[in-house]
């Protein structure tokens, strides 16, 4: 299993919330009942991404379904919550979609995709160079060197997607990983990187702080609008506690509505602890679009852009060809309490 990981950068970003009344102005949450159990534990990779799971958790959305839900950033990487997921520690991992998608074309496939978390947006995951850099275009990075956080990341993804776009080849632009996104910006103002990928709100943060911009927004071309992060579980998970999952998809469903339709909430999720962010950062960070449910077709991006840009190889490349993520989507008895099936794209 190769490591791979959405870049360090995400661990700082969320802490739990508080458990309070929600803001939204009221909710038409469905109530989900008959669940298997109470007690749900859900490893976060924490970004601005899964900005919904804690609005869910503080804004009481999940306590109103009947479920007791302890969130636990996990710092170490996405793979990480997967790991807790399959060794019975936790219930639900939040994170990327290549780490994901990595594991269920590997030896061992356990996961089940059971709501999404965001989707890539304007501004919100740039290159950074810093002021007066002789660095114009995509095409000046040849023979550069580009700071990343892991060997085939989402954010490496992202960047190879990027170079391509732009004629440059890619055995041209020499990818350093091991490098913790946060220190991207002062890093290459030390002349250590040409540039790196950065995220919101480190974008405005560098902008703000160190004069620097951005030379190429990664949204763009290919990877417009691109699928980032999400939520999953383990199969037998899945199979055991059908209510109990209704009900976690159900409350989340309401949050990520609320996530996407009041900036106010997001704002305050970011400007808690563990990273504080001054509400003159958060009033500007560019922010991830958080969808409702689960588009396969949407996801299917993911894996398609993996094959593309060698994630494969051997048996994984061939099986990855093969692959439809709708496989993989948990599709059984994930609906609102109604019965309606919103929660997955295209199926009524």
């Amino acid at each position: 299993m190769k490591f791979r990981c959405w870049p360090v950068f995400s661990a700082v970003l969320l802490g739990a919330a508080v458990t309070g009344c929600s803001s939204s102005g009221g909710t038409s949450l469905p109530i989900v009942g008959g669940v298997e159990t109470t007690h749900l534990t859900v490893y976060d990779f924490p970004s601005i991404d899964s900005a919904g799971l804690y609005i869910a958790e503080q804004d009481g959305l999940f306590k109103a379904e009947g479920l007791d839900v302890t969130v636990i950033p996990d710092f170490k990487s996405t793979q990480d919550t997967v790991n807790m997921i399959e060794s019975g520690k936790a219930q639900i991992s939040s994170g990327d979609y290549v780490t994901y998608m990595d594991n269920e074309l590997g030896a061992n496939p356990n996961l089940e995709i059971v709501a999404e978390a965001s989707v890539l947006q304007p501004n919100q995951l740039g290159l950074m160079i810093k002021p007066g850099s002789d660095i114009r275009s995509v095409k000046d990075l040849e023979d550069k060197t580009v700071a990343v956080a892991g060997h085939d990341d989402i954010a490496t993804l992202l960047v190879d997607s990027l170079l391509t776009e732009n004629d440059v080849p890619l055995g041209r632009v020499h990818l350093i990983p091991g490098i913790p996104l946060p220190a991207v910006p002062s890093l290459v103002a030390k002349n250590q990187f040409a540039t790196g990928p950065v995220p919101e709100p480190f974008v405005s943060i560098a902008e703000q702080q160190i004069g620097e911009t951005v030379l190429a927004d990664l949204d763009q071309g290919g990877m417009t609008n691109f699928p980032i992060q999400g939520y999953a579980v383990t199969k037998s998970w899945a199979r055991q506690n059908p209510n109990t999952l209704k009900a976690f998809a159900t409350a989340l469903d309401e949050a990520q509505e609320i996530a996407d339709t009041n900036r106010a909430e997001v704002e305050k999720v970011i400007e808690g602890q563990p990273l504080s962010v001054a509400k003159g950062v958060a009033a500007v960070v560019a922010l991830p679009q958080f969808p409702n449910g689960i588009d396969p077709t949407r996801l299917q991006r993911v894996v398609n852009d993996m094959v593309q840009f060698g994630f494969f190889t051997g048996r994984e490349l061939t099986a990855a060809r093969a692959f439809k993520v709708g496989s993989m989507v948990y599709q059984t008895n994930l609906a609102n309490a109604d019965g309606t099936s919103r929660l997955i794209s295209g199926t009524g």
